[in-house]
């Protein structure tokens, strides 16, 4: 496997955990439109699909770090939890396509090789669910940048590629 797996996850959750550092309890609870997740459901789900994806591959059940709350301090602590969990588990260096993972994914259950499963499903559901966070808190003021989402992009302070609306 040409990426590891369980860094690249630990270093997307660390990024949401930068994030989440950033909003302000109430936004905790703002949707981008009435019928999707909350911010902070959008950050549980992240956390969650990391699980979904890494604990099939090693063999593990598929831990609970969840609560019913939306709290700031509630969901931080998942993403804690996760983070350790994952830091505690043994690595994957290769992905078998002969070995067939299912999971659920919307209403449907799904079946993929786990390449598959890890690159078309788990990868891209931990990374959208992410943008949402960014793009709530970005809708409510917080004050991030694309580095605060890939960790790589850097700009001074006040730079900005597209000039602010005059309307």
């Amino acid at each position: 496997m040409d990426i590891d797996l369980k860094q690249l996850l630990r270093d997307s959750l660390e990024r949401l955990d930068g994030i989440l550092e950033r909003v302000p309890e109430p936004v905790f609870h703002k949707r981008l439109a009435e019928d999707m997740f909350s911010l902070g459901m959008n950050a549980r789900i992240s956390a969650n699909f990391s699980l979904r994806g890494y604990c099939p591959l090693v063999g593990q059940a598929i831990p609970d770090f969840g609560s019913a709350g939306e709290s700031k301090a509630e969901i931080r602590k998942q993403l804690h939890d996760t983070l350790e969990y994952l830091a505690s588990q043994p690595d994957v260096t290769t992905l078998d396509r002969a070995i067939q993972l299912t999971d659920r994914a919307g209403l449907e259950d799904i079946t993929l090789p786990q390449p598959a499963f890890i690159h078309s499903y788990i990868l891209p559901n931990v990374y959208f669910h992410l943008s949402m966070v960014y793009a709530i808190a970005r809708l409510h003021g917080v004050p991030l940048g694309k580095g605060d989402f890939d960790g790589l992009h850097r700009y001074p302070a006040g730079f900005r590629f597209v000039p602010p609306s005059t309307s």
